[in-house]
């Protein structure tokens, strides 16, 4: 069978050695995602300002910024979210999980099936969620 591996979507470009996903026949397997652009740590775009702490919510500058770069990666190989089938969530704290899941609710109205578990820590200090998609071609 044919794998053809996603190159440049627009997301940040991870330092270790992955790619950002996959299309293998009629299906695209996302890798795991985090809110870090691989320079400065967690992104200034998925960041709280500090002299602003309390217009905005880090897991939900972190989720959205997370789902705006799987939207480019699966828009780069010719699908987009609402063609999800399965997502992976790895939270290091699961007391953000309402705050989490509001962000989740404005990308996916109709959700794919979904596991949220709890992890104890993830690549990049700050990150405070993972999530991993697959999707078909729409």
């Amino acid at each position: 069978m044919k794998r053809e591996v996603i190159v440049d979507g627009g997301a940040p470009t991870p330092l270790a050695h992955y790619c950002q996903g996959v299309v293998v026949g009629d299906y695209v397997y996302a890798a795991g995602q985090i809110a870090s652009d691989y320079r400065t740590g967690v992104a200034p775009e998925a960041r709280v300002e500090a002299a602003f702490p309390y217009y905005g919510s880090d897991i939900q500058r972190q989720t959205r910024y997370i789902l705006e770069n799987l939207r480019k990666t699966f828009r780069a190989a010719g699908t987009d979210l609402e063609n999800v089938v399965k997502a992976q969530v790895f939270l290091t704290d699961l007391g953000d999980f309402f705050y989490f899941d509001q962000v989740w609710k404005e990308f996916f109205p109709s959700p794919p099936p979904r596991t949220t578990v709890g992890v104890t820590g993830l690549l990049v200090p700050g990150c405070k969620v993972e999530i991993d998609l697959i999707a078909v071609k729409g």
